[in-house]
């Protein structure tokens, strides 16, 4: 995989700034309410999902090149 692709480079940013989103708002949430609510953590299951699926598709890729 090319490390210098634009479209790699946006997509690893884009997944980075919506992990410290759902840390600060997980954060606030905890320390407000004592909870964090189901949508936040709905979206932390969906975005640890996402980022073991492109791990594995991007290693099997590479392997198979």
């Amino acid at each position: 995989m090319v490390e210098a692709d634009p479209l790699v480079r946006a997509a690893r940013n884009g997944f980075l700034a919506t992990i410290l989103l759902l840390v600060a708002i997980g954060g606030y949430q905890f320390a407000t309410g004592g909870t964090v609510t189901t949508p936040v953590v709905a979206t932390w299951v969906v975005a640890v999902l996402t980022f073991y699926a492109s791990k594995y598709y991007y290693r099997r890729r590479d392997d198979g090149s």
